[in-house]
Order: C-alpha cells, then sequence, then structure tokens
C-alpha cells in the first residue's frame, strides 16, 4: 500500500502537467477530490482540442483522476497522435473506455475521416456514449464488443471490482464479477463494414493486445497502420499470455519501437525486457514519416 501510494506521488510530481503549473494542477486534484466523495461527476474541457469530456467521480481510479488533473497532458501519446492523425484518415481505438482517444481522433480525422471505436463493458459504454453526445460527434461508429482473436462470447471481468476496468482475464479471486458480452476481430469488422484503410491504432485491453493482433491478421498484411498498445506482465498474465507477446507479434511483421517522451521525443529500443505501459510500434517501411 505505501509503495503504490509512493508511486503515485512520483508520478503526479513528475509529471509534465505538474511541473509547468503546479498550482493549478494541485488545486484540481484538491477539487477532484472533493467531488468524488460527494458523488458528483463532472464535465471539462479540452479547449486545445475543442472537446468536452464527461469523467464519472472515481478518485483512486488512475485514469478518471489523471484526465481530469492533467487534461490534455493526461498521456504523452495524445500529443503524438494529434500530431501525426490527419483529415480523411481511419482510426481504432480498441478498449475505448470513455472515450478520450476517440474524441481526439474524431477531430482530427474530420467528415472525410472515420473512427471505429470499440468497448464492451456496460459502465464504460454509457460513458462514452455520452461522451459523443456532448460533443455532436458524427464519424464516430461506436461498437459494444470486446476485440478478441475469433467470434463468440466471453466473461469480461471487474478489475479489483472497478466498474469501468476491464479485463478478459480474472484475478486470482473467486468474487471477481464479470460481464458476458461478445467478441469479434478486427478483420471481422473492416470486411463487413467495407473499410480498406486503417491508419492508425490504439488499442488497451488489459492484457489481450495479444488476442486482438491475432484477430487482424488480414490487415496486418495488407496495411501498415502506427500502433499504439500496452505491455504489462501483471495484465497479460489474467489471460496466461507472455507480456512479450504482442510485441514479438508486431516485430515479426517489420515493426519498430518507441517509447514516447512527455517532450515529444521518441525513444527507439529493440527488446521488450524493463519495458511497461503504452509503446508506440511503427512498422519500417513507414520511420520516414514518424
Amino acid at each position: 500500500m505505501i509503495a503504490s501510494l509512493r508511486n503515485k506521488f512520483h508520478y503526479f510530481i513528475n509529471h509534465k502537467a505538474f511541473k509547468e503549473s503546479p498550482l493549478k494542477v494541485t488545486y484540481r486534484l484538491i477539487y477532484w477530490w472533493i467531488v468524488c466523495q460527494l458523488s458528483i461527476p463532472q464535465t471539462i474541457s479540452f479547449k486545445k482540442w475543442n472537446v468536452r469530456f464527461f469523467v464519472p467521480p472515481g478518485f483512486y481510479r488512475t485514469g478518471n483522476t489523471s484526465l481530469f488533473v492533467f487534461r490534455e497532458s493526461y498521456e504523452p501519446e495524445l500529443d503524438y497522435i494529434k500530431r501525426s492523425l490527419s483529415s480523411g484518415e481511419v482510426f481504432i481505438d480498441a478498449g475505448a473506455n470513455c472515450g478520450i482517444y476517440t474524441l481526439l481522433a474524431s477531430k482530427l480525422v474530420g467528415d472525410s475521416g472515420k473512427v471505429l471505436s470499440f468497448e464492451p463493458g456496460i459502465e464504460s459504454i454509457k460513458n462514452i456514449e455520452r461522451n459523443l453526445e456532448i460533443n455532436a460527434v458524427t464519424n464516430v461508429k461506436l461498437f459494444k464488443v470486446a476485440l478478441s482473436e475469433q467470434e463468440g462470447t466471453a466473461k469480461l471481468y471487474h478489475i479489483e471490482n472497478a466498474p469501468t476496468s476491464y479485463s478478459l482475464g480474472s484475478e486470482e479471486s473467486e468474487e471477481t464479477s464479470f460481464e458476458e458480452v461478445p467478441t469479434t476481430t478486427i478483420d471481422h469488422v473492416l470486411a463487413h463494414e467495407g473499410i480498406e484503410r486503417v491508419d492508425f491504432i490504439k488499442i488497451d485491453v488489459e492484457g489481450a493486445e495479444e488476442l486482438v493482433f491475432r484477430g487482424a491478421t488480414s490487415l496486418f498484411s495488407h496495411m501498415k497502420p502506427k500502433v499504439i498498445f500496452e505491455i504489462s506482465s501483471k495484465t497479460s498474465g489474467r489471460l496466461n499470455l507472455s507480456y512479450d507477446g504482442a510485441f514479438n507479434f508486431l516485430k515479426g511483421i517489420g515493426y519498430q519501437f518507441f517509447k514516447v517522451k512527455n517532450t515529444g521525443e521518441l525513444l527507439n529500443f529493440e527488446s521488450p525486457e524493463g519495458i511497461t505501459g503504452n509503446i508506440l510500434a511503427i512498422h519500417k517501411d513507414n520511420l520516414v514519416t514518424a
């Protein structure tokens, strides 16, 4: 418990947003703690993106708190997407949660582009639908399914019983609650929707990244989208998958890997050993446009 709090404290004070505006960020953190105690949801503005965002209260849900406190600086990968995604392109958001990546991509690809957003969890679906509505989004199609390697159904477990954190693998607890959800593959959806290009994929599916890639072999044989995905031995272990399975899948088809630093710089690396969190993957043929 103490180690966890220490890590969160170091994450907070070393974050780009805190270093740039420590008083503003600290004020937001205190305000967020108060409204969470009162269970008051908030709608915040991301002025740089012209996006409004509904955030359900949940102080100990790291994603919600980080979004409220850090805003546009929430994750450096958001800035990279803002620099990389263009009008008319197609973006896939796998594991959209409340939809921050979906909303940013929607603004960037414009009316001539398209966003395919995937979210299977009941509570998260409510939140992302609300965010799509308050932003009057028309270029996003929301799929209420879990992406995997095959069509079917699966149990979607609530991580630590948090209603907006999910995994297709269970924790070591018999009391872990779950939902029964449909599963599909990226290849099936693209064929059904008649989509012939994908420019960027963001995937955050709590350890099931390798399964999603296995269900997208046709996509990767015809297209070379940029990919942001997460690597974690803890989350992949829930599904009895190796922590480097998704990494090795992409490496085997010609991708190279980078960490996106807070400065926007891309730090290249060859091995996933010691690497956790979000990773940017770019096919070797597209490195000149990174």
